[in-house]
């Protein structure tokens, strides 16, 4: 499975607000490159805490509209503070996947099972991440686009599983210690940091679009990677 990644962030490192309410923080160029980004995978995977946040489906929404819209993969713990009556479970558009990594209350499965396909994750030991892997992978999903928030971006980059990391860098300060950056977690020690690779990059306007392929080099660069003093 490709799997490969895209969020725009503040200049400090901030993919939102500390309250999490839905805030865009890129332009209209920025909109159409996560189109054209969406309409290059198969699945949107994002955290439970990004779909409270937005309550609504991750769509294709220019022109001409795809006659399939990406299937739609929300990872929760135990589907806490969901409600069926969002958009994103009403919206006949898309197709709903929800990967669980807890126990499920009886009633409230019966409840999203109506909407959406629920998939137990086994959490056997595995990291999550992988656990993902092989639960989308029967579900014909090849090319899988994660779009945040930070936690789920970690538990991927935790485990060097994200091929591509789109980035838009954004003029804008957020600020604020508990605001989300785009990878959260437990955080590397020194020696285990990603080095990422330069694939493209471009200005348009006051924004950057980046993107970064990834290596297997863990930690400090080798001297003949570092920038000349």
């Amino acid at each position: 499975m490709f799997v490969f990644s895209n969020l725009a962030t503040s200049i400090d490192g901030k993919i939102g607000v500390a309250s999490r309410a839905h805030f865009m923080l890129g332009t209209r160029e920025d909109s159409a490159e996560m189109m054209r980004l969406r309409r290059d995978c198969d699945a949107i995977l994002m955290g439970a805490a990004t779909i409270r946040g937005f309550k609504h489906p991750c769509l294709i929404r220019d022109e001409p509209v795809p006659t399939r819209q990406p299937i739609n993969v929300v990872l929760s713990r135990s589907l806490e503070g969901f409600s069926p009556d969002w958009k994103f479970f009403t919206d006949s558009r898309i197709e709903r996947i929800l990967l669980v990594t807890g126990r499920l209350d009886p009633d409230v499965r019966k409840t999203f099972s109506a909407s959406s396909k629920i998939i137990d994750l086994p959490q056997n030991g595995q990291p999550i991440a992988l656990e993902i892997i092989q639960a989308l992978k029967p579900q014909g999903i090849a090319r899988l686009l994660v779009e945040g928030g930070g936690g789920v971006i970690w538990d991927f980059a935790s485990e060097n599983l994200i091929d591509e990391y789109h980035l838009t860098l954004t003029p804008k300060v957020v600020g604020g210690t508990e605001a989300p950056t785009l990878v959260d977690g437990t955080g590397f020690g020194p020696e285990s940091v990603l080095n990422l690779k330069l694939k493209s990059h471009r200005v348009v306007g006051d924004e950057i679009f980046l993107v970064y392929q990834k290596t297997l080099l863990r930690g400090p660069l080798p001297s003949a990677l570092k920038a000349a003093p």
